[in-house]
């Protein structure tokens, strides 16, 4: 399953957005607004149980976070961190709940995969930008080879990362970005945003979950 058509309503997208404006806490990652919400407010309890019910019965709600992006991601898996690292992880489910129609919005999922949050930001060219509790990896470290990565989909969304950090990754997937959609993958896979060009106008509630 790669995704869930109609995952969110307009109000819902509509209500994270308003709920991103009251909660006390908001991290700036360098590359986004980050808020934890399920953390935040005694409220969410009942909306963390109306997601849940939307999901697999063999998985549950870890985490859910509002994200409002000015700049396109580095490359990372959402695996474990020390929090959770007895975790049976599951999946991540990405939902737009903020998009200008004028514009185009990817995330680009690669075969490549990690049990353990980490990202290769420093080595895409993006130094230390939207690392907050992964750990920062290198190529040699992971094992990546020196195969060329795709040209033609680096040309179409990867552009803001550096070409020769991508070598030895290839794709498994593109998912374009839907208002209310939610986008799925394994939360060990390795995904990045594609490059976009509206910086202000987009925004998404992140889900990752564990096998029960």
């Amino acid at each position: 399953m790669r995704k869930i058509d109609n995952f969110f309503t307009e109000q819902e997208c509509n209500w994270f957005k308003w709920y991103h404006t009251v909660l006390p806490e908001t991290r700036d990652n360098g590359q986004r607004l980050l808020t934890m919400t399920h953390y935040s407010q005694p409220f969410f309890a009942k909306k963390l149980q109306q997601l849940q019910q939307r999901l697999p019965e063999n998985e549950e709600i870890t985490t859910v976070n509002i994200n409002f992006d000015y700049s396109a991601g580095g490359i990372h898996s959402d695996g474990y961190i020390e929090l959770d690292k007895n975790d049976n992880i599951a999946n991540s489910y990405l939902i737009p709940i903020s998009v200008d129609e004028t514009d185009k919005y990817y995330t680009v999922i690669f075969d490549q995969t990690s049990h353990r949050a980490i990202t290769f930001n420093a080595e895409i060219g993006l130094g230390n930008a939207g690392i907050t509790t992964y750990k920062q990896v290198t190529r040699d470290e992971y094992g990546l080879s020196n195969e060329p990565f795709d040209e033609q989909v680096y040309n179409k969304y990867l552009t803001h990362l550096d070409y020769n950090g991508l070598r030895g990754l290839t794709v498994d997937y593109i998912h374009e970005w839907e208002l209310g959609n939610a986008m799925i993958w394994s939360r060990e896979n390795f995904h990045v945003s594609a490059d976009f060009s509206n910086k202000d106008a987009r925004a998404s509630v992140l889900i990752t979950t564990r096998y029960i």
